[in-house]
């Protein structure tokens, strides 16, 4: 990848990027996204780099090289917005719905745990994490829990970012996880379920910001702050 020019992302190693120019000849950057063998290439002419560059180096199999449909588990598409401008889309449903399907089974065993029926959201809103004393889970128990929440942390990862403060919470159990923080990640599973349908869509128009709505501040006045040196200390009163 660096003797084709591209930079290793420093958020994600495994994001690698590199500067181009569209026919246009406007500037872009160019993405290629590695997990193991999967490769998803992001340019305006994806193909060419596949082919011509990617495959000076990998044996590529020509029936996988074409517009994307599943990536790591989710599901990409095209669709068109309402401007009428194409744009990506990228859905977890898929692994979503068999993440639930393989939930539900094994609690099933269980006899005594199952989804609860009603989730609207991904926790109950009165239950407090932290103020549970409910009786800790066996190691068998304990170890489920940990995978659930392996698996819910790559729910976020393919998009479910209404789920991320949840299972952040919740993961922060793992140590010692208790019954009812067991409970409340069958409730996110539940709550899974019921909206699995949820889809990122990438759209490529540039924003417009009417920059006339926010307030110029000038931060090194005496009314916030107080510049000292080559150092500026800023105060805000609550």
């Amino acid at each position: 990848m660096l003797d084709l020019g591209f930079t290793s992302c420093l958020a994600d190693p495994d994001v690698w990027m590199r500067p181009a120019k569209k026919a246009d000849g406007s500037s872009y950057y160019e993405y290629i996204l590695l997990y193991t063998d999967d490769t998803l290439c992001v340019s305006e002419n994806p193909e060419r780099v596949l082919r011509e560059e990617i495959g000076k180096y990998f044996e590529l199999k020509e029936e996988s090289i074409g517009p994307p449909k599943i990536y790591l588990g989710g599901r990409v598409r095209k669709v068109e917005l309402e401007n009428g401008t194409q744009a990506w889309s990228f859905s977890s449903s898929q692994y979503v719905q068999a993440a639930v399907a393989n939930v539900e089974k094994y609690v099933g065993k269980l006899g005594r745990w199952n989804l609860p029926a009603k989730a609207d959201t991904p926790m109950r809103t009165s239950y407090r994490s932290e103020l549970d004393v409910s009786p800790e889970l066996d190691s068998t128990l304990a170890a489920y829990y940990m995978s659930l929440i392996g698996v819910l942390r790559w729910i976020v990862e393919l998009g479910r970012v209404d789920i991320c403060l949840e299972v952040s919470i919740l993961s922060s159990f793992m140590a010692m996880p208790r019954e009812g923080h067991f409970e409340q990640v069958l409730h996110i599973f539940a709550y899974l379920k019921k909206y699995h349908n949820a889809e990122m869509v990438f759209d490529p128009t540039v924003p417009f910001v009417d920059e006339a709505k926010f307030q110029e501040r000038d931060w090194a006045s005496s009314e916030f702050g107080h510049v000292q040196g080559d150092h500026e200390l800023a105060f805000l009163c609550i």
